[in-house]
């Protein structure tokens, strides 16, 4: 079983939520879909380990498309990326409500 469902929110807005450990499918599942979907994605790791997913998340950080994270006390200095790279906005929320009114004006 993947330790991540992918779930829609409304259009364009996919919710993926942590939902156990990381297998190495995972992650490689994980990388080939954030290369190739372009909506927008909100996360949520409540339940989550927090930090087995901020070592994901900073590994996967330069491919992620445009995404709220949200259900997890992180240090949004995780979440920032080098210049030279051309990335998507991520950024972090105390509350899922805030990160969907983000996401939905992105």
């Amino acid at each position: 079983m993947a330790s991540f469902n992918l779930t829609p929110v409304e259009k364009g807005i996919l919710r993926c939520r942590h939902t156990g450990p990381f297998t190495p499918a995972d992650i490689q599942a994980l990388t080939v879909f954030f290369r190739e979907y372009s909506g927008k994605l909100l996360i949520d790791l409540s339940g989550s380990d927090p930090s087995e997913c901020l070592r994901h998340i900073k590994h996967l950080r330069p491919i992620m498309p445009t995404a709220a994270i949200f259900g997890a006390d992180i240090d949004p200095k995780i979440l920032e990326i080098d210049r030279s790279y051309y990335a998507n906005e991520v950024r972090w929320f105390k509350t899922e409500q805030e990160a969907l009114e983000w996401l939905r004006n992105q």
